[in-house]
């Protein structure tokens, strides 16, 4: 959504910003290790400035590569903060781990070379570990500030881009709502053109408020008069022929012109435009969790779910004590449930109910004051503690620690035929909690709005947001205040 030439500026800026942060990191951090007060090893001394130097564009190279495949100098226009954050320490991480990596790839290699291609250097663990905390800050800083200088210019009428939408119907309105969500980007929604609403008519864009400009005829006198850069085209396909009215006068002006088709008004999720041999192809109800971002999710799965295997382990015990001395039956219960791509796998909980709930009843959900709990059952479901066998699942790869949660065969045959777009929630992994569970939407409440916010989460997903949710959980989400 940004002009080829300020895409082309934007992202020139965020490199040189970057630039400079590795660079300033880099020299400080040899500085500080090597010429202050900081100790070094009277018998190695102190390294030269030019190999340091020599070992800086690899540095340099391997921590733009990783911006570049990190989605960093794309022309997305805005990524929480936290986010931004979380993905440089990820950036400087494997930046640091790839160089040192190599550098000693390099010297154990050539141990035993003639002098000549014999390495004796090694980068200093000190100067790595300053670097590190350097290169944080300061990429996070000038970026921060760079933002902050582009605000202040757009919001001073530097290099505005003004834009008019071409339909005033539900879907102009919502792509008016997202346009000017970036007004702090440059992005000035001068109005409507509609041939079904009067010139001068106001309408409300939640809370803000855009008029009407006149109809679709008067598009070529409103791009000259408005200085337009940009139309966005959101009539339905039954409105074709005004759609190709639309192109035949925009294409007499250098203006950007953008189709939604209506089309977008039937997804739930995301859709992902892909190419196939210079024909466009719409990925409908595409997720983000692609890529990288599964990489990181499922290596923050495997790294949390082990660790809380291992420090809850007495909790464990205990419970599994308690469970078999209070009530007759097994310690855990096993059920079948649905998963990523529909695939069943079976999930592992304590047991808090007597042995054979459903032996006269079926398939049922739990209701509060369930006469089939036990007492100890109460209290692990209230607290959620009958769910710490769940880490089992999420370690096997069948679950992950966030994300919609996993329901019985027989429910998802049954939602399914009364919400046909509730298999969408098996495009991502099953979690231990979501977004759901953390407003207080169990078991318990309507489906429908449970899967409001579970498509929330699957169309907004980050590592910020999972870090939130799992703050959140701590924070008030293990307590089930449907159970007595």
């Amino acid at each position: 959504m940004i002009t080829p030439r300020r895409r082309f500026r934007l992202i020139g800026l965020y490199v040189l910003s970057d630039v400079i942060a590795i660079l300033w990191s880099y020299l400080s951090s040899y500085y500080l290790r090597f010429q202050t007060v900081i100790p070094v090893d009277p018998a190695k001394g102190i390294p030269s400035f030019w190999n340091y130097a020599a070992v800086f564009p690899i540095f340099l190279a391997v921590h733009l590569l990783i911006f570049y495949f990190q989605g960093f100098y794309k022309s997305k226009l805005r990524r929480a903060k936290i986010d931004d954050f979380l993905y440089v320490i990820l950036n400087a991480v494997l930046a640091i781990a790839i160089v040192f990596s190599i550098l000693n790839y390099f010297y154990n290699y050539s141990q035993g070379k003639a002098p000549l291609y014999r390495m004796t250097f090694k980068l200093s663990h000190g100067f790595l570990v300053l670097y590190f905390i350097a290169v944080i800050v300061w990429i996070s800083f000038l970026r921060t500030q760079l933002f902050f200088v582009m605000k202040r210019r757009y919001a001073r009428g530097f290099n505005l881009t003004n834009v008019v939408v071409v339909g005033a119907g539900e879907m102009g309105r919502t792509v008016a709502q997202k346009l000017m969500t970036y007004r702090d980007l440059g992005f000035r929604v001068k109005g409507f053109l509609d041939d079904e609403k009067p010139a001068g008519k106001i309408l409300d864009v939640d809370g803000d408020t855009v008029p009407v400009l006149g109809g679709l005829n008067e598009l070529g006198r409103i791009i000259e008069e408005q200085a337009i850069s940009e139309v966005f085209v959101t009539l339905d396909f039954s409105n074709y022929a005004k759609i190709l009215e639309v192109f035949q006068v925009v294409h007499k002006y250098p203006v950007m012109v953008r189709l939604i088709p209506d089309l977008f008004q039937l997804l739930t999720l995301k859709a992902n435009v892909q190419d196939l041999d210079g024909f466009p192809v719409i990925t409908i109800d595409d997720v983000p969790i692609r890529g990288m971002a599964q990489v990181v999710k499922r290596t923050t799965d495997i790294v949390v779910s082990a660790l809380a295997l291992v420090f809850l382990s007495p909790l464990f015990l205990i419970v599994a004590v308690l469970v078999k001395l209070t009530s007759r039956g097994p310690v855990f219960y096993h059920q079948e449930r649905m998963g990523l791509d529909g695939r069943r796998f079976v999930i592992h909980k304590f047991r808090t109910m007597i042995c054979d709930a459903e032996k006269a009843t079926g398939p049922v959900f739990c209701e509060p004051g369930d006469p089939r709990m036990t007492r100890l059952g109460r209290v692990l479901r209230k607290y959620s503690i009958d769910e710490i066998p769940q880490f089992v699942n999420v370690l096997k790869g069948e679950m992950s620690l966030i994300g919609p949660r996993p329901e019985r065969p027989s429910f998802v045959r049954e939602f399914t035929e009364k919400i046909p777009k509730y298999m969408l929630r098996h495009k991502i992994k099953a979690g231990i909690t979501g977004w759901a569970q953390v407003h207080g939407l169990r078991q318990d409440a309507d489906i429908e709005k449970r899967l409001e916010y579970d498509f929330f989460y699957m169309q907004n997903w980050s590592l910020g947001l999972d870090i939130k949710i799992l703050w959140m959980t701590f924070r008030k989400g293990f307590i089930d205040r449907s159970v007595d």
